[in-house]
């Protein structure tokens, strides 16, 4: 030991076999200064064209436990054999691998289950759901939690609201009436709970009309704090969603008409009135709809609103949608500038309705020059190009080729784009005019990266401007 020490702290980049006593085929070699532990292939196991000098010379010895006369044959490996060789017992041998599932595992008795929740199978068992303990005893079904008095409390913890899930889900009506008398009287408590609510849904989709009506009935005076809550929103949903009777209807319309402004602007209520208006028979939407109208501008321009607005459009009858598109039409030019309004304009253009396209463009005549240099308001100008209505297309351009600002709009990061959508959309002589504008400012063009744009898509739509260029 004391000698193959020496020889590591020396340097020595040979390898040198271990002490006696210790696992043969093994070796210390030093590299780089670090001792390291190698696995070394005996001499005679090497090919013979492996030069003799890179390992050191050693007979096999008598005690190595794989000498090639005792290892098993190569056509296979044979664990009997090879425990024979090692001077062990014979082994019996592994069982044959069964197919199981999607994949191979060891073989047993007994039939080839499915994986259960943990990864494992085998056997008679097909699933082994986790274990619901309670008060130190373990729930099996909704009977045994009921005997103990314990749905109630259940309902509140975690696992035990994710078992009566599951019980709800089986649609055993014994059991689903058990569910429902234990916790018809925490409905709002539960409809708020991160885990609850998702009972409250089930129970009001499962449940009977009498059920439904009651726990609609039992959430009425806290509709809308249940209905701005971030869970407390689905419990709202599914009520209007399953509500099957003109008596639920009208309840739920009841508790959340008076707050309805408060209830569109909110995040998470906001998907319950359009759930409403969905969901819900137009005579009792109507207050929503008659809102829209009277508020267009608040509802419009609010990150909330205007979806709302949107799905107004979509569920209103004829009457409603035609105020609600007249006021804004009206509203147009205030409602195009804006960050969310101007969505609103869009939707109603990307219906490719003439009439409504005309009403639009003749309410933002005069400013479409204006218009085309900010962010929101091009874009519906660009919207009423795409429209494909001629009329809209020759007003915008006879404006903008008009517009003294039009050296302006040609560099600008916003209008560049309104100039490029009419070189593709306009017809040949909406396109002469727009290029005897362009001409005379074509030697700037290339100063800016927007300038550069519109001259590519100048050259694309008429080749023959390719003349008029400076030459580099």
């Amino acid at each position: 030991q004391q000698q193959l020490q020496q020889q590591l702290l020396s340097g020595m980049g040979h390898m040198a076999p271990l002490p006696q006593g210790l696992p043969t085929g093994l070796a210390m070699m030093n590299m780089n200064g670090v001792p390291q532990l190698v696995a070394v292939m005996p001499q005679y196991l090497l090919p013979q064209t492996t030069p003799a000098g890179l390992l050191p010379q050693q007979p096999p010895p008598q005690h190595y436990p794989y000498h090639p006369s005792s290892l098993p044959p190569m056509g296979g490996w044979d664990p009997v054999a090879m425990s024979a060789a090692m001077g062990g017992a014979p082994q019996k041998p592994p069982p044959p691998l069964q197919p199981h599932g999607g994949g191979w595992m060891g073989g047993g008795g007994g039939k080839i289950g499915k994986h259960d929740a943990a990864g494992g199978g085998g056997g008679e068992a097909r699933h082994h759901p986790k274990r619901l303990m309670f008060r130190g005893r373990e729930i099996r079904t909704v009977d045994e939690a009921h005997e103990m008095g314990g749905l109630r409390e259940l309902a509140h913890e975690q696992n035990g609201c994710r078992f009566l899930q599951d019980q709800l889900d089986l649609r055993h009506k014994p059991h689903v009436d058990l569910i429902f008398e234990a916790t018809k009287e925490d409905v709002v408590s539960l409809g708020m709970d991160p885990f609850g609510n998702y009972l409250v849904q089930k129970l009001v989709q499962y449940g009977t009309g009498e059920q439904r009506a009651a726990l609609i009935d039992g959430t009425v005076e806290r509709m809308v704090e249940v209905a701005l809550n971030v869970h407390g929103t689905r419990v709202v949903q599914k009520m209007v969603e399953c509500a099957d009777s003109a008596a639920q209807q009208s309840a739920l319309c009841a508790a959340l008409l008076p707050s309805i402004m408060q209830l569109i602007r909110d995040m998470n209520a906001n998907h319950v009135v359009q759930r409403c208006l969905a969901a819900l028979p137009a005579e009792l939407a109507a207050g929503i709809y008659d809102r829209a109208v009277s508020d267009c501008l608040a509802i419009a321009t609010h990150r909330h609103g205007c979806c709302v607005l949107q799905r107004c459009l979509d569920h209103a009858p004829a009457p409603h949608r035609e105020e609600i598109i007249g006021e804004v039409v009206r509203l147009a030019p205030k409602l195009v500038v804006d960050p969310f309004g101007n969505y609103v304009v869009q939707y109603i253009l990307d219906l490719r309705q003439p009439p409504l396209t005309h009403a639009i463009v003749q309410a933002l005549r005069g400013g479409f020059a204006e218009l085309s240099l900010q962010k929101f308001s091009s874009n519906v100008i660009e919207k009423c190009l795409k429209s494909g209505d001629p009329t809209a297309v020759a007003v915008v351009a006879n404006e903008l080729t008009a517009s003294e600002a039009f050296a302006t709009l040609l560099h600008d990061p916003f209008a560049n784009y309104v100039l490029q959508t009419l070189l593709t959309v306009g017809k040949d002589d909406v396109v002469a005019l727009l290029v005897a504008k362009i001409t005379p400012h074509l030697p700037t063009l290339r100063s800016t990266l927007y300038g550069k744009r519109i001259q590519a898509k100048l050259l694309k739509r008429c080749p023959a401007t390719k003349a008029a260029l400076p030459q580099r």
